[in-house]
C-alpha cells in the first residue's frame, strides 16, 4: 500500500461499519465486506432499499435515519456528490470522537476544504474508489466491483496515521490498492481520465444524433457496433452523477478539454502532412495502451 509502512494494528478495533447510501458503490462495499467479521449497518433514503438489503443479508440493521450510523467505528458516505458535504456536516457533531468518516465522491478538493475548515474536528479521510459502471442502484452492486482497483485516500488535517492505517486495512479487504493523493492534484487527474471521458462520450453520441445529414445519422446508428458502444458507454451514466462530476470539477475539465483540442490539432496536422509519422504515433499509442491494462481490463500501473 502506497505511503503506509510498518503497519501493526488489530482489526478487532473496527467492529461496526456503516454505509450511507446503498447504491452501486455503497451496496458493493457492503457485499464486499460481508462475512469479513464486521457488523454492517445500512442507511438509505428509501425504506424499500433498506428492506432489500436486509433480505439479501448484507446488513444486520438498517434505517432511513442517519442516527444509526453514529454507532459505527467507520462510516462510508456513499451519497450523491452534491449531498456529501451536507451529510458529513450532519454527522460531524453527532459521531463518537474516535469514529472515522470517509466518502466515495470522485471530487476531493471542495470536500477537504470544508472538512479542514470545519469547527468540529471530525476524523475524516476522503476516499475515491476507481471503479464503477454506468448503472446505479443496489441491484447494480456486486461484491467484486473493487477487485484489483485503485482506491484513493486524501487525509484531512483532523485525521492521523493510525486512522489511515485502520481505514486502509478495511478497504484492502475489498481487494483494492490504496493510493494516497493530494486532493487538488486528484481532482486535476480525474478530470483527465474520468470526467473528460464522460463529456467526450456524451459529445460523441450527441454528434451522431444531431449530425446534419439525417440519412447518414440514421444509417450510422443502425450500423453502430462494439466501437461506438464502447466509446459511448459512459453517455448512459446516471445524469445526477454526470452533472455533479462535470460541473463541480468544471475548471479542471475545461482545462483538460483545451489540452485535448491542442492535441487533436497536432494529430490532425500529422495526418494531413506526414502520414508516416502519424502511423508511428498511433503504433506507439497502441503499444502503451496495451501495457497499461491487463487482459481483464485492470490497470496494472
Amino acid at each position: 500500500m502506497d505511503g503506509i509502512k510498518g503497519r501493526v494494528i488489530l482489526m478487532t478495533e473496527v467492529k461496526t461499519i456503516a454505509v450511507i447510501g446503498l447504491g452501486l458503490i455503497g451496496g458493493s462495499i457492503l457485499k464486499g465486506l460481508k462475512d469479513k467479521g464486521f457488523e454492517l449497518l445500512g442507511i438509505a433514503r428509501r425504506k424499500e432499499t433498506i428492506d432489500q438489503a436486509l433480505t439479501e443479508k448484507i446488513i444486520s440493521e438498517g434505517s432511513t435515519n442517519l442516527q444509526l450510523a453514529c454507532k459505527a467505528d467507520i462510516i462510508f458516505v456513499c451519497t450523491p456528490i452534491n449531498k456529501t458535504v451536507e451529510t458529513i456536516k450532519l454527522l460531524s457533531s453527532k459521531v463518537k470522537p474516535e469514529t472515522i468518516i470517509t466518502d466515495v465522491a470522485s471530487l476531493k478538493g471542495e470536500i477537504l476544504d470544508f472538512i479542514n475548515a470545519n469547527q468540529y474536528p471530525v476524523r475524516f479521510i476522503g476516499g475515491h474508489p476507481m471503479a464503477g459502471t454506468e448503472n446505479k442502484g443496489l441491484n447494480a452492486s456486486c461484491e467484486n466491483l473493487f477487485e484489483a482497483a485503485k482506491w484513493v485516500l486524501t487525509p484531512s488535517k483532523w485525521s492521523n496515521q493510525e486512522d489511515l492505517i485502520k481505514i486502509s486495512s478495511v478497504i484492502e479487504k475489498l481487494g483494492t490498492k490504496i493510493v494516497i493523493a493530494d486532493p487538488v492534484l486528484h481532482d486535476k487527474a480525474v478530470a483527465l481520465i474520468s470526467h473528460m471521458p464522460l463529456l467526450l462520450s456524451q459529445s460523441l453520441f450527441g454528434l451522431v444524433e444531431n449530425y446534419p445529414d439525417k440519412d447518414v445519422s440514421g444509417l450510422a446508428f443502425i450500423l453502430a457496433s462494439s466501437g461506438f458502444r464502447d466509446m459511448t458507454r459512459l453517455a448512459s451514466t446516471n445524469p445526477e452523477l454526470s452533472r455533479d462530476m462535470i460541473i463541480q470539477n468544471k475548471e479542471n475539465v475545461i482545462m483538460a478539454v483545451k489540452e485535448l483540442k491542442k492535441y487533436l490539432d497536432e494529430f490532425e496536422k500529422e495526418l494531413i502532412e506526414n502520414e508516416e509519422n502519424f502511423v508511428k504515433v498511433i503504433e506507439n499509442i497502441a503499444f502503451q495502451r496495451k501495457k497499461m491494462f491487463s487482459p481483464e481490463g485492470k490497470n496494472v500501473l
